[in-house]
């Protein structure tokens, strides 16, 4: 059956081919041109970093070459769109898909270039292939042809990969480095076309052009993934677009999808890439505990749509097994789900007892599953915390079947949501009035994300910024109180510097006299305490500490007259204004110094009648010294060290890993056998290089050098978070956990 062209439509119903194809042609050039700029960016940074590696294959005279002709590509690319969109709209340029098709002869180099070029097209083609087709129909329909070729549909990845290809030929650039342009290009342009396909598709809707029109295809994930995937597919290539799920595309992401565009962090990709193989070998090892697994029937495959049905109903009506799950670490959430998955598939109908997921479905559900496990694994929350979080598990598994981008992209708003909560909860006992309300909202998000999540992802976006939002006001409470804690161990580390510094100084000064008990606790303890406040507020050596340390001297001075039998009357007189000075800094004045001041002397004429230093039994009348300055608000630790720091046994590779905590750096603290919770890095002193550890409510949880910390990781009392973040640092410790079962099995 023919296609009916808008021509042939009656004048009230006909869409304007040319208004149609100028709104594409806009759209697409505000996704593809940036995707491309990011890439040649992404190459600049490539080849520098080779060129300071003194790779010289690819070293600084290509980088300069590319920076040349850097600003020459993108206009050439967007020109060649531009072109095919106007071959569109004249007839007659229709038929330029079989010119660029032409034979040719091709050099090694040539082949090489071109083989990148068709891997570029044949892979974003094969993810995008569902949306492709129908845009294909659609602007064909508008085109008025029968069938558009995929070298004539400027939005298709064929056209764009031989634009490319003409573009950086013209620029004359080495081939080695065309071919790297071509790689970045594959990994931008997959999250772009995502976004150009669905908003043209939804622009040609909107017009009336083939409203009621279904795909045919399956979307396919780039190659080159760990094979041994159900259907052979997987979510391992970097840049792929995780939001096609199934053959109809992104669906109800809303503007959700507006905030995680950008390209994906390399690192986060090779992790993601290595849980998906490591995934095979954990299913192997659970086996027959992976319920609907292994039966005995024919295999049956339970599709995406059957799946989110299932995980719709489990997520009005929590089974009480997930439940329990959730707070009992010896129970696995990802086996209770798998049953929970099967028993709602035969509530559809299903009687297979050899039960299959979509290859992409089976690894969302596994990792969100094991994901959770490890979340709610440990003493982090108490138990109603990790009730509460549990009721998350299938609203995210829902958005991890449907947008698979959950797992590479740090702005998803569902990695943000979880974050948030766990944020609010961690560490969060409800001891005080405000951390029981800011609980009641978290109880009051989750019911909400329970009660209300569909398909769309905005609803993450919007409890998120709810939930942010009213933490606000805590937040600042909490990083006053951080401020504090710094100030506060800020002071503590200045005050023991004086007290050492004072200290040396004045055993400097005393040398190996033997002094009278009165003596050594006037130097001890008032001229201590009064030269450790002269330092702290006016520095050292200022003239206030020199003053000081004269009447000191002169005072050991009378002390050698004394023990060599001077007689009293010829005794160097004791400086008393400055004895009154050191005393009245700890609160001793009038005639409480007059007294000090007399038993000095008395011990002095008792030294100097023949008394020996150790028998003068004199004391210092009793006083209360002022206290030494400290921070205000300051609490104690709530955590000590079990060892002494004379006698640590720590590892060495754990030490270089303490060693690069940095202000901000989280770990993981057992605070006693049932509790445990993150500690951030608030401060470290430039005096002793000790860490200040402070909890999320900022209070000051540990000082601790790095040895001490390393220790303590021995001992299992700490251990250093992988993530900046629960959801980061969850990943992580499933693809360890993941790495263990592989190797055990």
């Amino acid at each position: 059956m023919s296609l009916r062209s808008p021509a042939d439509l009656p004048e009230s119903n006909r869409p304007d081919p040319g208004l149609l194809l100028d709104a594409l042609q806009k759209q697409t050039l505000e996704r593809v041109i940036p995707a491309l700029e990011r890439a040649l960016g992404r190459v600049d940074d490539y080849l520098f970093d080779r060129s300071q590696s003194v790779q010289d294959e690819l070293g600084l005279t290509t980088l300069r070459d590319l920076r040349r002709v850097r600003g020459q590509i993108g206009p050439r690319f967007e020109q060649a769109i531009i072109s095919g969109f106007r071959a569109l709209r004249d007839p007659r340029g229709t038929g330029s898909s079989a010119e660029r098709s032409a034979l040719t002869l091709l050099s090694e180099d040539g082949l090489e270039e071109q083989l990148a070029t068709e891997q570029l097209a044949e892979s974003l083609s094969r993810m995008h292939a569902p949306s492709l087709e129908l845009l294909g129909k659609r602007m064909a329909y508008i085109a008025g042809i029968e069938t558009l070729q995929a070298g004539d549909n400027p939005l298709s990845p064929t056209f764009m990969a031989g634009a490319l290809r003409r573009a950086v030929e013209s620029a004359e650039l080495d081939r080695g480095v065309r071919i790297v342009v071509f790689k970045f290009f594959e990994r931008e342009l997959a999250t772009a076309l995502a976004h150009a396909y669905d908003r043209s598709n939804a622009l040609l809707i909107a017009a009336g052009v083939m409203p009621q029109l279904r795909p045919t295809a399956k979307a396919e994930a780039m190659p080159g993934v760990p094979s041994g995937h159900a259907s052979g597919a997987s979510m391992g290539e970097p840049g792929a677009d995780y939001g096609q799920a199934d053959a109809t595309g992104v669906a109800g992401m809303g503007a959700a999808g507006a905030g995680y565009n950008g390209p994906i962090h390399p690192a986060d990709q090779e992790m993601l890439t290595n849980m998906l193989g490591l995934l095979q070998g954990w299913r192997a090892t659970m086996g027959p505990r992976l319920a609907g697994q292994g039966g005995t029937g024919p295999m049956q495959t339970l599709g995406s749509n059957e799946l989110i049905s299932i995980l719709s109903l489990l997520q009005r009506d929590l089974p009480p097994q997930l439940q329990q799950a959730s707070v009992r670490p010896d129970l696995s959430l990802a086996t209770h789900l798998r049953h929970e998955v099967v028993q709602g598939a035969r509530k559809l109908g299903v009687t297979s007892d050899n039960l299959q997921l979509d290859g992409l479905d089976e690894d969302a559900v596994d990792l969100v599953a094991l994901l959770f496990d490890v979340l709610l694994d440990g003493p982090e929350y108490d138990v109603d915390i990790r009730r509460k979080i549990g009721r998350m598990l299938v609203p995210y598994v829902k958005v991890a079947v449907q947008d698979r981008r959950m797992f590479l992209f740090k702005d998803h708003p569902a990695r943000r949501l979880l974050n948030t909560v766990a944020e609010a909860c961690e560490g969060n006992h409800g001891e005080a009035a405000q951390e029981r309300e800011l609980l009641g909202h978290v109880d009051q998000t989750i019911n909400r994300l329970v009660g209300e999540f569909n398909e769309d992802v905005a609803i993450f976006e919007t409890l998120e910024q709810e939930l942010r939002g009213f933490m606000a006001q805590h937040r600042k409470r909490f990083e006053l109180a951080e401020k504090r804690s710094a100030d506060a161990q800020r002071g503590r580390e200045r005050l023991e510097m004086a007290r050492n510094a004072v200290s040396a100084e004045l055993a400097q000064h005393t040398g190996e006299r033997n002094l009278p008990p009165v003596l050594d606790e006037f130097l001890s303890r008032h001229a201590s305490h009064h030269l450790t406040q002269v330092v702290l507020r006016d520095g050292h050596r200022c003239p206030r500490h020199e003053e000081a340390m004269r009447a000191v001297d002169q005072l050991l001075a009378a002390f050698d007259y004394a023990e060599l039998r001077t007689p009293v009357e010829e005794l160097p007189a004791l400086p008393r204004l400055q004895i009154e000075a050191i005393l009245a800094s700890a609160g001793c004045t009038s005639s409480a110094a007059e007294e000090v001041i007399q038993t000095l002397r008395e011990a002095l004429e008792r030294l100097s009648r023949g008394d020996d230093a150790g028998a003068v039994s004199l004391r210092m009348p009793e006083q209360v010294l002022a206290p030494e300055p400290v921070m205000v608000g300051e609490a104690e630790p709530l955590l000590s060290l079990v060892a002494g720091t004379g006698n640590l046994d720590f590892d060495a590779a754990m030490l270089e890993r303490m060693r690069g905590l940095q202000v901000g750096s989280w770990i993981q603290l057992t605070t006693s056998e049932a509790r445990s919770e993150p500690a951030k890095v608030s401060w470290i002193s430039p005096i002793s290089s000790r860490l200040l550890l402070v909890n999320r409510r900022g209070i000051r949880v540990l000082v601790a050098s790095v040895e001490e910390l390393a220790a303590m990781a021995k001992l299992g009392l700490a251990s250093i978070r992988e993530g900046n973040n629960a959801f980061e640092d969850a990943m992580h410790q499933v693809a360890g956990r993941l790495k263990t079962a592989a190797q055990q099995g």
